[in-house]
């Protein structure tokens, strides 16, 4: 199938571990990201994958570093990133068979609903309990810690590539693995993970003000725009690019 140009047309959100857009998916090749990728649709949306070939779904799970393709689209959609070693991915990694999983229409509106009815920053976790119920929703939820929580608050907005765990754990009065156990119950990803999720984002909000990418990078923490550039086609498939075209649009 030949994909016509067509440019990204929607919103995007991101969190800790999760980014989510919704509208019109518009030009891009065959790739493989390093997220777990959702598409939640209306009618059938046409995805190509190694496996199955061009074929249609409303709703479906790609696994991370799985090979794969969206055609444009001409209604809005939902795509979902996952961070697969958060504890939303780890979830959703239970559901795939061979990388890639087709959701019922009952989970793809139960995702669609969550996605669409909440602007909570642990959207990941709703999304999740939408399409994998547990008989008690609560217990997958961490309880918060706040000595992380503290350490957590006290992080400069630039996060240096290079930050040790042994000195975070010093900060927070633990040993190095207390700490990083303690961490990743609290804050649903490991360490190093969470770190880069954390850069992500102050670069992303830069962006979405309208920042250069290279002033946005850098304030946090990035070594270089193409650090940054690297970062964000590694998590989504695309570049800061397209997101900055579509803040352009609002």
């Amino acid at each position: 199938m030949n994909t016509v140009r067509t440019q990204w047309r929607g919103s995007a959100r991101l969190g800790i571990g999760w980014g989510a857009f919704k509208g019109r998916s518009g030009d891009n090749a065959a790739h493989a990201h390093h997220a777990i990728q959702m598409l939640l649709a209306e009618s059938p949306q046409a995805l190509w994958t190694p496996m199955a070939g061009w074929q249609s779904y409303r709703g479906v799970v790609i696994g991370h570093n799985q090979q794969h393709q969206l055609a444009p689209t001409s209604e809005d959609v939902v795509l979902v990133y996952l961070d697969p070693d958060s504890d939303a991915g780890r979830r959703v990694r239970m559901l795939l068979a061979d990388g890639f999983t087709v959701l019922s229409d009952e989970q793809t509106n139960r995702a669609r609903t969550a996605v669409n009815a909440s602007e909570d920053r642990r959207l990941d976790r709703l999304l999740v309990e939408a399409i994998q119920p547990t008989p008690d929703a609560d217990a997958s939820m961490q309880s918060a810690d706040p000595v992380i929580a503290a350490l957590l608050a006290a992080l400069p907005a630039a996060i240096p590539d290079s930050l040790p765990a042994a000195r975070l754990a010093r900060e927070a009065g633990l040993s190095t693995s207390r700490f990083l156990h303690r961490f990743s119950a609290h804050a649903g990803l490991p360490l190093r993970p969470y770190l880069r999720w954390r850069r992500l984002l102050t670069a992303m909000a830069g962006v979405m003000r309208g920042d250069p990418l290279t002033d946005a990078a850098l304030a946090a923490g990035f070594a270089d725009v193409a650090h940054f550039n690297r970062t964000v086609r590694r998590h989504f498939g695309i570049t800061p690019g397209v997101l900055l075209r579509l803040n352009d649009r609002a």
